[in-house]
């Protein structure tokens, strides 16, 4: 008997000037994206690369907002603080190279981010947003069929940790790095809630950060 699924596209924001640095970029850091970024979401949305959705949930942040409206220009948005980026305190704004002689550090990318960073979000509460979403989801999923395809539009951190809780250790989405104005689509179903595909989104050009714009930045 086939089952039924239901379709989640996560996109992330395009690159900010912060992500051209490689610079932590948390939920007080509220910056717009590139120039080179709009342009790319621009040109796949004039392809017709935008996925035809039903309900788009988005990041109050102005780099989750800014993407949102390329991508679906005609689409009511729900914002959603529970898709904000984690909150990483004194880490803000400085690149993981500069970090790596602080011990907590270490132990923050060693654990996958079960440390506090100094001054910020704690992971239970971070993870706890986490699952309210999916918990959102799911429901949406047994009571509202007809509400999707559904877009969320917002950050990296999350959508890692999405990639974590809902595919396998051997798919290779697992923990999944999104590039910028990237994303992935989910099939997922109910009884149990589980993801029964994914795949990534936007394959089909060169994202800003396989460009020199963004390689030639490092130096």
């Amino acid at each position: 008997m086939h089952q039924k699924t239901h379709t989640v596209y996560m996109i992330r924001h395009g690159l900010t000037y912060q992500n051209l640095c490689r610079e932590y970029q948390g939920s007080t850091l509220n910056y717009d994206i590139l120039p080179e970024s709009r342009q790319l979401i621009e040109q796949r949305q004039k392809r017709g690369e935008s996925p035809d959705i039903e309900t788009l949930w988005v990041s109050p942040l102005v780099r989750a907002a800014s993407t949102a409206k390329l991508y679906f220009p005609d689409m009511p948005v729900e914002l959603m603080p529970d898709l904000m980026e984690r909150e990483f305190g004194e880490w803000d704004g400085k690149t993981h190279d500069e970090l790596l002689s602080e011990p907590l550090y270490r132990e923050f990318v060693k654990s996958f981010g079960q440390i506090t960073p100094p001054g910020g979000e704690s992971y239970n509460v971070f993870l706890s947003r986490i699952t309210r979403v999916l918990d959102r989801i799911e429901t949406m999923a047994q009571e509202s069929a007809d509400r999707f395809p559904l877009a969320l539009v917002f950050h990296g951190g999350p959508i890692l940790h999405f990639t974590d809780h809902l595919l396998s250790e051997d798919d290779p989405l697992h923990r999944s790095y999104t590039l910028g104005a990237g994303g992935v689509r989910l099939e997922v179903a109910t009884d149990p809630f589980r993801v029964i595909r994914a795949e990534k989104l936007f394959t089909n050009d060169i994202p800003v950060e396989k460009t020199p714009f963004y390689v030639d930045s490092k130096r």
